[in-house]
């Protein structure tokens, strides 16, 4: 008997241990509650892999906000994204997610100071906002949101809400960047515990989220298990590392 229940126990844990969770816009699996108000600022910059040259550095600015549409009185969160290169603006781009289950409402990017694209998310389908002036995106474009997805450009927010408590657990998240709309889900897994130093005195405990694109490309961002933030990614690509570091 001991030996039968020894074996279903085994069997329950390496099935617990495979499974894999859906996350999308529609099965309320995120924990959007843990989401905060407030600014965060990045620095990126590449590494050659082969030399070692660090390219010039990037500063990436990101907001979150809450607040309601007009006419609308659907709790929204708002992000806001700007991109500095060479001390000017290199893209600028707000967008509106449905404050319950992040799931997309709208887009406006503006990219080096003159190109605009503006997108709605509405009845099941990516389509240009006509709102938008000189808007360069595609006017016949219809994009299904199938599966139900969230926002690629935000996905480090998204992170922050991600239901993680262990190694080794699995997220298949529906996600889809409207500049390049393919939607489709996305395997990322907790790879590890690591403690990651922000000075010789002080280390903060993170979960590790890992995500291979194939091709030998990867990304894995190193999530704080307190605050939920993201803190650092490291991404190789075609022969360059690139590096995303949380400014304090």
């Amino acid at each position: 008997m001991r030996i039968l229940l020894s074996l279903v126990l085994l069997a329950a844990g390496s099935y617990a241990q495979a499974q894999t969770d859906t996350i999308n816009a529609s099965n309320n699996r995120l924990l959007t509650e843990r989401l905060t108000e407030g600014t965060s600022r990045y620095l990126v910059y590449n590494v050659d892999s082969m030399t070692g040259t660090t390219s010039t550095a990037d500063v990436w600015e990101r907001i979150v906000s809450f607040g309601v549409l007009p006419g609308n009185p659907q709790p929204v969160v708002m992000f806001e994204w700007k991109w500095f290169h060479n001390e000017s603006f290199f893209r600028h781009v707000k967008a509106v997610a449905d404050r319950k289950t992040l799931a997309p409402i709208s887009e406006i990017v503006l990219f080096k100071g003159y190109a605009f694209a503006g997108y709605k998310f509405t009845n099941g389908f990516l389509t240009p906002d006509s709102s938008v002036a000189h808007n360069r995106v595609n006017k016949t474009m219809k994009v299904p949101l199938n599966p139900p997805v969230l926002n690629w450009e935000w996905d480090m927010e998204t992170f922050s809400t991600l239901p993680i408590n262990r190694v080794g657990q699995k997220f298949a998240i529906a996600f889809m960047d409207p500049n390049s709309p393919q939607p489709a889900y996305y395997l990322y897994e907790i790879s590890g515990e690591d403690n990651l130093p922000l000075n010789k005195e002080v280390s903060i405990k993170c979960w590790k989220l890992h995500i291979n694109y194939g091709n030998g490309a990867y990304a894995t961002f190193w999530i704080s298990q307190q605050s939920r933030e993201v803190l650092k990614m490291k991404e190789y690509f075609n022969g360059s590392y690139r590096y995303k570091v949380k400014l304090y």
